[in-house]
């Protein structure tokens, strides 16, 4: 009995990742309906689940080599494939194919390059930095903002360039841009304020509401992360002591 119990924990993050996965699934099939909208809050409801399942697998002790590459195949489908299946079904026929199809392509391709990379090697202080921007806040941001676009009925203009932001998007994914993680800091405002936020996320996102909010969060956490990054490179003694670590 002991040992079904120590085996059925590993249950829920899976389940919460298998869940996310499918998630994906159908966001890629309300894209190819024309339901772009629902498309894009599916991949924002994977966005909570992918937070779920690593926070359930550390609460309960359930983390294994099986989940990290699970969690890699569902990353791929509901923050790769999801978002260029949108981009790709949405402007088929406002965008040259050609070019449709290279950016969709070179998205995905950066997509899959990341989570291998992360796979096989932790990047020295990869415990507190993230090293180039992680699929998970790309999938929120393109979904966000095409979300905020839909509900605005903002210019044509700003639609057009979504394939552009594939680019970068996939760019950045395999770039070495430093992003501090999401962690409990040192300073009380700065804990309220990302534990206050990450109530309303979980509130608002599964009600479909709000995706400038959403939109907003995602681009104040790049713009100070990726800021603090550049004016705090990691020291030569850091590097060198998580390495010997």
């Amino acid at each position: 009995m002991a040992a079904m119990r120590s085996h059925l924990k590993y249950a829920v993050p899976n389940g919460f990742t298998a869940m996310s996965m499918l998630f994906g699934l159908a966001s890629v099939a309300a894209s190819a309906s024309g339901d772009f909208d629902t498309a894009a809050w599916m991949v924002l409801w994977g966005v909570l689940l992918d937070k779920l399942d690593g926070a359930s697998a550390r609460l309960l002790k359930a983390s294994s080599e099986f989940g990290v590459q699970f969690d890699s195949f569902a990353d791929f489908i509901v923050f790769g494939v999801a978002p260029a299946a949108l981009v790709y079904f949405r402007m088929s026929d406002l965008v040259a194919r050609p070019l449709l199809l290279f950016c969709v392509g070179f998205f995905v391709v950066a997509t899959s390059a990341r989570l291998a990379r992360f796979n096989i090697s932790e990047p020295p202080l990869g415990d507190r930095l993230f090293y180039g921007i992680p699929t998970t806040l790309v999938g929120a941001v393109l979904a966000a903002a095409y979300l905020t676009w839909s509900k605005y009925d903002l210019s044509p203009e700003a639609l057009s360039a979504l394939p552009f932001l594939l680019i970068v998007a996939g760019a950045a994914m395999v770039s070495n841009l430093r992003l501090p993680k999401l962690k409990m800091r040192a300073n009380k405002l700065v804990n309220a304020f990302q534990l206050a936020n990450i109530v309303i996320v979980y509130a608002m996102t599964p009600f479909k509401v709000l995706p400038e909010y959403l939109l907003f969060l995602c681009a104040l956490y790049l713009s100070v992360g990726l800021t603090w990054g550049l004016l705090n490179p990691p020291s030569e003694e850091e590097v060198a002591a998580a390495k010997a670590a």
